[in-house]
C-alpha cells in the first residue's frame, strides 16, 4: 500500500497494487565502457519488445545506476530507447570519459563543464525526480535510483525517486524530489580530477544543507544492485516489495574489466 498515494501522480496506478511482481535493473559504473552495458541492453530491449511490446521504462519498475550507469538508468527511466543512449554516447563520449592531459585536467577545474549543458538537453533543465502529473508529460516513467558520493560527509548517497521515501516527503524543504534530474546524473558522474565536483543545495534558506558530490564509482557501490535490492525490500525505505523468485526479478549489468599488466618483468641476461 502506498503511503502517500497522491505523491505518486502518474505512476500511482502502476505501483499501488502491493501483490504484483516487480522487475529491477542495476547498471554499473565504468566510464566509456558503458557502451558495453548498452550493447547488452540492446538485446534485452529487443526481447522485451518482442515478448511484451513494452518500453524498457514500462517493463522495469525500478532502475538504478552508478556513474555511467546513472546516465543510462536515467535515460531509460525517462523513456529513451537504448539506441537514443548509444547515439548520446557516440556524440558526447569523448568529453564525458576520455582521459585528458594533465594540463587539460587542470583546465577542466576552472572552466564551465560542457557535460552539464548536454545533460540539460537530454533530460530537460526543469525535469526533477518527482513523477509527472500525467503520463504524457516529460519526466520519470518508472522509479530511479542513482548512486553518488557526498564529499562533504564522506559517505555514499544513493538518491531514489520513490515518492514514499522519508526524504522525499513534499512537505520537507529539503525534499529529494526537487533535485533536477540532470544535476543528480552530473553528480553521479563527477569523476575526481577529470571533472569538477557537483554542488547541490537542498534548502535555499540553509547553507548548511549545501553539499559537494563526486562520482558514485568511488563508493563501495559501483555495482548498485545490492543497494537497489535493499531500497526495494527493506521496510525503512517504504516500498516493501515482496521477495522470492515469483515476486522479484533483478538484472545486474556490469561494464567488463580491463587486464592489469602490472610491472614489466626484467629481461633475462
Amino acid at each position: 500500500m502506498l503511503l502517500r498515494p497522491d505523491a505518486w501522480k502518474s505512476l500511482r496506478s502502476r505501483y499501488e497494487d502491493p501483490n504484483r511482481s516487480h522487475r529491477m535493473l542495476a547498471l554499473d559504473g565504468g566510464g566509456i565502457r558503458g557502451l558495453i552495458t548498452l550493447g547488452i541492453l540492446s538485446q534485452i530491449e529487443k526481447l522485451v519488445r518482442a515478448k511484451t511490446g513494452l518500453r524498457m521504462c514500462e517493463y522495469f519498475d525500478y532502475i538504478a545506476g552508478t556513474s555511467t550507469g546513472a546516465i543510462i538508468a536515467a535515460g531509460l527511466a525517462v523513456g529513451k530507447s537504448v539506441q537514443d543512449l548509444v547515439n548520446f554516447y557516440k556524440t558526447c563520449g569523448e568529453q564525458m570519459f576520455e582521459r585528458s592531459t594533465l594540463l587539460q585536467r587542470l583546465n577542466c577545474l576552472y572552466t564551465a563543464d560542457p557535460l552539464c549543458e548536454k545533460l540539460k538537453e537530454v533530460f530537460g533543465e526543469q525535469t526533477t525526480l518527482a513523477p509527472p502529473e500525467r503520463s504524457d508529460q516529460p519526466g520519470l516513467k518508472c522509479l530511479l535510483m542513482a548512486v553518488t558520493k557526498n564529499v562533504t560527509t564522506d559517505s555514499p548517497w544513493p538518491v531514489s525517486s520513490n515518492p514514499d521515501a522519508k526524504y522525499n516527503d513534499p512537505k520537507r524543504r529539503d525534499c529529494n524530489l526537487k533535485i533536477p534530474l540532470w544535476q543528480l546524473v552530473r553528480a553521479s558522474t563527477a569523476a575526481p580530477v577529470f571533472f569538477p565536483p557537483e554542488v547541490m543545495q537542498w534548502n535555499s534558506d540553509d547553507s548548511s544543507e549545501t553539499f559537494v558530490f563526486a562520482d558514485g564509482g568511488v563508493t563501495p557501490y559501483n555495482n548498485p544492485s545490492f543497494l537497489l535490492y535493499r531500497m526495494a525490500t527493506e521496510p525503512m525505505y517504504r516500498l516493501n516489495w515482496k521477495t522470492g523468485e515469483r515476486n522479484l526479478l533483478l538484472i545486474s549489468i556490469g561494464t567488463g574489466a580491463a587486464e592489469s599488466l602490472g610491472a614489466t618483468a626484467a629481461a633475462p641476461n
